[in-house]
């Protein structure tokens, strides 16, 4: 199936991040794709006039992602949201304005005590232990577990410290508070000259991203069912897919790495598009979104106000917001029906947002086993995978289940995962 120096299985954005740097390194990279199109779950489609994504609908770029767009000619067509916009939690069914908006006078006050807690994280410890011996219950539940639950859909009781907040790991070891060493490390951290970094998309939708770096890439679709030994046959092959389904394709060459990779878990995410009159509003909506604490009981993790983010969302006497549920707490909400789906987020967000209407629908897209978990372990696991790969002259794997599910880290772990396979090249 495959003639190519190198060979590069999925063409998510790990994959085709991957792949552009090995041709500008001058080797001949193959991409195999198993669907019938490229950019995994990045896809953003034109729907009664509101432009919508199916996965993550915008980045928060990295000096790296500067880099990578400015060689792909992206960096001018980058849009940016307002850095001042407010980001919103729920809290007793009302908007609450982050950072204080969400905590009582007890929560500020026990907060402010971050500096005088001596204890440091021992071992392998959750985020939900390390924030609250460190800031308290209130902070942890009303703000870090909304704010996870948004990166990952996960549980904060599992979800390792070490593996989601490496560098807050990192203060609190070095410094002895993570206020002071936050504010000890801010000016050296900042380079001078560095361009600032807000959240930003395209105005076409972030597939803009996926499409552009695909352009000159040798790219074959339709490629199920790929086994290594059988169907690829390289001098480096990079398995830029999900953990399970690189578990697959390691099944019968390399039971005990497949066994690791297919390990990690997975949670599920709906994605729930719906659209609203300005007018149904008495006040103007202003924001980034709202993130919802367990505490609220409501169905929805959060709802993006998309078409306060960014210009074309909607047309101008209409608002496009996009909710998700599911995540490890509510899984079984995966499997609800349409109709079910969009009774709960059409009257959740009427009632969050005192709108005089409900919102109407507009799609749903479902997302089986959307974000990996890293769980307490993950960190030795990913060593673990490490070590095993070390045996295996030419076979390298990558993507955001190994260290960090944001698209700006895919592309940084595709970029470095071409600069191993080519020096493995040139060495071998």
């Amino acid at each position: 199936m495959s003639q190519a120096d190198a060979v590069v299985v999925g063409a998510g954005i790990t994959g085709l991040a991957c792949a552009y740097r090995l041709q500008k390194l001058g080797v001949e990279t193959l991409v195999l794709e198993s669907g019938d199109r490229i950019g995994g779950v990045i896809r953003s489609e034109r729907i009664d006039g509101h432009l919508v994504e199916w996965g993550p609908g915008s980045l928060l770029p990295t000096s790296h992602t500067f880099g990578l767009l400015s060689e792909i000619g992206l960096d001018t067509e980058l849009e940016e949201a307002n850095p001042k916009s407010p980001r919103y939690i729920v809290v007793n069914g009302r908007l609450r304005a982050i950072p204080l908006g969400p905590l009582s006078f007890g929560g500020i006050l026990r907060a402010t005590a971050e500096p005088l807690v001596r204890s440091k994280s021992s071992g392998d410890e959750s985020v939900a232990s390390f924030f609250r011996r460190r800031f308290g219950s209130q902070v942890h539940d009303r703000m870090v577990a909304p704010f996870v639950t948004g990166i990952f859909a996960g549980n904060t009781e599992r979800l390792s410290v070490g593996a989601v907040f490496p560098r807050i790991l990192e203060i609190e070891r070095e410094y002895g508070s993570v206020v002071w060493g936050m504010l000890g490390r801010r000016p050296k951290d900042k380079a001078a000259g560095s361009r600032r970094s807000t959240i930003s998309s395209f105005p076409e939708g972030l597939e803009t991203l996926p499409r552009r770096m695909a352009q000159n890439l040798k790219i074959q679709t339709g490629c199920s069912g790929i086994r290594i030994g059988k169907d690829v046959q390289a001098k480096a092959t990079v398995l830029a897919v999900p953990a399970f389904r690189a578990a697959e394709i390691l099944s019968e060459m390399y039971p005990e790495l497949a066994a690791m990779l297919g390990a990690i878990d997975y949670a599920p995410i709906v994605v729930a598009t719906t659209s609203m009159p300005v007018r149904s509003l008495s006040t103007p909506l202003r924001g980034f979104g709202f993130l919802v604490p367990q505490s609220e009981r409501l169905v929805m993790l959060g709802t993006v106000f998309n078409s306060l983010l960014f210009s074309g969302r909607a047309p101008e006497d209409r608002l496009l917001f996009t909710s998700f549920l599911g995540g490890v707490s509510r899984p079984e909400v995966f499997d609800w029906p349409d109709e079910r789906v969009w009774d709960s987020v059409c009257s959740e967000l009427k009632r969050v947002l005192k709108a005089s209407v409900q919102p109407e629908p507009l799609a749903i897209f479902r997302h089986r086993r959307a974000i990996p978990q890293y769980n307490v372990g993950h960190r030795l696991r990913v060593e673990t995978i490490a070590a095993e790969l070390s045996r295996i002259p030419g076979l390298f794997i990558t993507g955001n289940f190994l260290h960090g599910v944001s698209v700006p880290a895919c592309m940084e772990h595709g970029d470095n995962t071409a600069t191993a396979v080519s020096e493995f090249l040139r060495s071998a």
